[in-house]
């Protein structure tokens, strides 16, 4: 069987298989390793004038020896052909499981369990069928699969799909190949709805990956994906794609500009926090894709009277809104709040004696829809408010009946 490929761990440090066989004036089976860790390796894949391999990072890779008592691989050498496997761990050899369950006889009552650096391939060998996880520990909640030797993500898969009450997975330090999201066989209709955090820091290298993990993961809110060297956020996200998360970890990756983000952003929940001011809110609509919002519960918005008036505001001042606060903006809905704001935001600076300047600064989009509404307003006469001066003329008319207009 051909090692290419592989995932390997050496004296615990994790790599991938890429070069197997003999090297120039050697009888030995060398393997070529591309390790996780580029600082790990001193070798680019060359060795007296032939190129056996190519790192995806200069002088990131090295040889080691096929038969070095370090190296780990995933290969199943029955030893007892009664036994049972031992799943989820190295199956580098069999033990009878009846002697795992001696010494754990409470598994089924294990909430976080902790896989890190186990040498983990897949759920169940060859010969298996799923359900076992499930029957051993299923009220997992909590479980770290970082560091271990998956290729295929139908191979995570397979796990999850065993644990019902799933909620965070740690998969830190997997190097899974992400063209197998196109081959998933076993899982291809799979949603782990209960999984609400994932972390994937150190363990992909393009966005596309997290974009075509989404229909697996349709009720996630946490994601970290630091150390990831990322710098686009290409392709972006289509409608409704992570409509639940609420939290991104990008710490240590190679976003050099904040447009980035910007062109990213679709859905922003800042409830519950102490913004109160009209800046804040202002700087929002720089955003070209942000479209729903949430601001409940902000100190801005107890300032506002009458209350409904910070609902007309925010969607008159921020463009591209289509939700906020859960509830939806129909066309109508921000030609109204719109026009309100204009008239609102003229009536303030009359009132306050603002200079053309000054009502820049506290109302920067005014011109911009004054603009788009083509409305021209006058300085409001300043006379006696009686009856007669409140009043407006309205004529009325119902054509499909009657010609008469009152």
């Amino acid at each position: 069987m051909s090692l290419i490929g592989k995932r390997i761990n050496y004296d615990n440090n994790l790599g991938i298989v890429l070069y197997e066989g003999p090297v120039t004036n050697s009888k030995v089976i060398w393997l070529g390793i591309q390790w996780d860790d580029p600082s790990r390796g001193k070798h680019n894949g060359e060795y007296k004038g032939v190129k056996y391999f190519t790192p995806t990072v200069e002088n990131s890779g090295s040889f080691v020896k096929k038969d070095s008592p370090l190296l780990m691989y995933i290969i199943k050498e029955e030893k007892d052909k009664n036994a049972e496997p031992i799943v989820w761990g190295k199956v580098v050899e069999t033990v009878g499981f009846e002697k795992i369950d001696k010494k754990q006889s409470n598994l089924n009552e294990l909430i976080e369990v902790g896989l890190d650096l186990q040498n983990i391939e897949k759920a169940f060998a060859e010969n298996e069928s799923k359900g076992k996880i499930k029957n051993i520990c299923p009220s997992i909640e909590e479980l770290n699969l970082s560091e271990n030797l998956f290729t295929h993500w139908d191979d995570v898969f397979d796990i999850l799909d065993e644990l019902e009450h799933l909620n965070v997975l740690f998969l830190n330090k997997n190097k899974i190949d992400p063209t197998s999201l196109n081959n998933i066989i076993r899982n291809k209709n799979a949603k782990f709805e209960s999984i609400k955090t994932l972390s994937l820091n150190k363990s992909i290298e393009e966005w596309k990956t997290v974009c075509n993990l989404e229909p697996y993961f349709i009720n996630l809110e946490n994601i970290s994906l630091g150390f990831n060297n990322l710098s686009s956020l290409s392709p972006s996200l289509q409608l409704n794609q992570f409509s639940t998360l609420q939290s991104i970890n990008f710490e240590y990756n190679k976003f050099d500009s904040w447009k980035v983000i910007e062109d990213t952003l679709d859905t922003l929940n800042l409830n519950n926090n102490l913004i109160d001011n009209w800046e804040t809110i202002l700087e929002l609509d720089k955003f070209p894709s942000l479209q729903k919002l949430r601001l409940s519960r902000n100190p801005i918005g107890d300032k506002v009277e009458p209350a409904s008036n910070f609902r007309i505001f925010v969607i008159g001042q921020i463009s591209k809104l289509t939700q906020f606060n859960g509830s939806s903006i129909s066309k109508s809905d921000r030609f109204d709040c719109e026009r309100y704001y204009i008239n609102y935001a003229y009536q303030e600076k009359q009132k306050l004696n603002w200079t053309d300047e000054e009502f820049a600064l506290k109302h920067p989009k005014f011109k911009e829809l004054q603009n788009y509404h083509d409305i021209i307003l006058t300085k409001k006469e300043d006379k006696e408010q009686t009856l007669e001066t409140m009043l407006i003329t309205i004529s009325v008319s119902c054509p499909q009946r009657t010609k008469k207009v009152v």
